[in-house]
């Protein structure tokens, strides 16, 4: 958390003590629960963050 970074500190707390893990293709995905509860498995760039976040370096 001390990174410079506020999309990395917004990820971090997202992701928090979630369980991960990893698939076929090496994608890590979390388990996350949605708005109704709901367990859903996201890979970082499928979490949704605060609209305030600043976008993702463009690749």
């Amino acid at each position: 958390m001390q990174a410079s970074h506020p999309r990395l500190h917004a990820l971090l707390r997202a992701v928090g003590e979630a369980p991960y893990e990893s698939d076929e293709a090496q994608d890590v995905r979390f388990g996350l629960p949605d708005q109704s509860g709901q367990e859903r498995w996201l890979r970082l760039d499928e979490i949704p963050l605060p609209p305030d976040t600043p976008t993702a370096w463009p690749r």
